[in-house]
């Protein structure tokens, strides 16, 4: 993938080194017929875009509103009317996009939001003209599955985001009403497409990052509520190889990304596998694991139950076959940070066969410590503060939570804060007069 920041560095460079003798003005005018044109990313562009889309929002919000002042008093004909009034005018303003406006992706975008908008608003209207029976799950399910077509016909990324967020939403009424949610899986599917296309245009633009931001915050809402819970315990290793899927696959294709915000995998893969594991240093998650305490009753479904193992071990192979496949490339942090499911798999398994937790709490309390430590030294050689701060407050969060959990005295608690704090304040300052010191580097 050709980075644009990169190759505005090269034809930054490219005349010092043509006028130095170490490239030839022949090969200068290969490199930039390689490269082609820098396609610069309009700023004004996107602020249409996000305008755009702020537009529909609230103009879509404010009929709604309208619609809603004195609603009781209308007459049904007259009801039903201005119930298909928002969609028939969204429906019109999309056929003039497509007509007049094809190129525009801030009209694109914004025409889509506002037919999505107008869709869930006509239904809801006209079930209560009508007095037509239905539920919460059953609206979002309807309303969702008639936005999908906006999403390729318009190609429009934001109605995609509010359908992901969408069926997340389904799922948890549906999950709350004792029903299991298997068919959240193949909804969800149903944007991979349009994901995937985005990608290939530009992985590391405002709409492939977008996507990948909100498609990663729905799966960790969404997985925990689709799994049915019937063997407990099950959830940290299929949240372990979630986040480590993530992680290795945004590692694995979006590596090359020159900021953080465009490395959304990763950064909620990471994240993720630091929380967890934080939160896997405390008794309370390895409490009554294990096949000995298997819940049945008629709030469990047994086919969704076998989903469970069926998905805890579709994400831990991913994260295998990421993890083999890039191993010679990466550091030992990416290696920590991979290895999370199956260091949850022998802490779960050792557990639930012991009944106990103290093994599971010194295997990631020695985990989390190494995480720490391999990140804090990674962003030191590195020079990238940034990822010495994140190293170090993996530490401190690893150190202060230890601390009140003891039964260590004041003093020795107040030593170690400070010595904590003594080591943020030296760290960045040695990352500090490193970058000054070589400020290319």
């Amino acid at each position: 993938m050709k980075n644009s920041k990169h190759i505005q560095w090269l034809y930054r460079e490219l005349p010092a080194l043509m006028n130095d003798g170490v490239i030839t003005a022949e090969i200068t005018e290969k490199l930039r017929a390689y490269y082609g044109e820098i396609k610069e990313g309009s700023k004004s562009r996107i602020a249409l875009i996000i305008f755009g889309v702020l537009g529909a929002l609230l103009v879509g919000s404010g009929i709604i509103l309208l619609l809603a002042h004195n609603w009781d008093e209308l007459s049904r004909a007259t009801r039903t009317v201005l119930s298909f009034a928002p969609l028939l005018a969204g429906q019109a303003l999309a056929g003039w996009t497509l007509i007049r406006k094809s190129e525009s992706v801030a009209w694109r975008e914004g025409t889509a939001t506002f037919l999505m908008l107008a869709i869930g608003a006509s239904i809801s209207l006209i079930g209560q003209t009508y007095h037509i029976s239905g539920d919460t799950g059953k609206f979002l399910l309807t309303w969702m599955l008639l936005g999908v077509p906006l999403v390729y016909l318009l190609n429009a990324s934001v109605p995609a985001l509010l359908y992901f967020w969408g069926i997340t939403a389904w799922a948890g009424v549906r999950q709350y009403e004792a029903g299991h949610v298997l068919f959240f899986w193949p909804l969800a599917v149903l944007i991979i497409p349009h994901f995937w296309q985005a990608v290939k245009e530009n992985r590391y633009g405002v709409r492939a990052v977008s996507l990948a931001s909100g498609i990663s915050l729905s799966l960790c809402v969404a997985t925990g509520i689709v799994l049915e819970g019937a063997l407990p315990g099950l959830w940290i290793v299929v949240y372990s190889g979630l986040f480590a899927a993530l992680f290795l696959v945004g590692s694995s294709y979006f590596d090359e990304a020159p900021t953080l915000w465009q490395r959304p995998f990763q950064t909620f893969g990471a994240a993720g596998i630091a929380v967890l594991a934080f939160l896997l240093t405390y008794k309370w998650p390895w409490e009554r694991i294990g096949w000995e305490h298997y819940r049945t009753g008629a709030a469990f479904y047994s086919v969704a139950a076998i989903f469970d193992y069926v998905l805890a071990a579709a994400l831990v192979f991913v994260a295998l076959y990421f993890l083999f496949s890039q191993m010679r490339h990466w550091q030992i942090t990416t290696l920590l940070l991979g290895m999370m499911p199956f260091i949850s798999i022998i802490g779960y398994v050792v557990t639930a066969s012991l009944t106990s937790e103290v093994f599971a709490l010194i295997l990631f309390n020695l985990y989390l410590f190494a995480l720490g430590l391999a990140t804090t030294i990674s962003g030191i050689r590195n020079g990238h503060l940034g990822t010495v701060n994140a190293g170090m407050l993996i530490l401190a969060a690893l150190i202060v939570a230890r601390f009140f959990d003891s039964d260590l005295g004041f003093v020795i608690r107040g030593l170690a804060f400070i010595l904590v704090g003594m080591g943020f304040l030296l760290t960045n300052w040695i990352i500090i007069r490193k970058i000054n010191r070589n400020p290319n580097g």
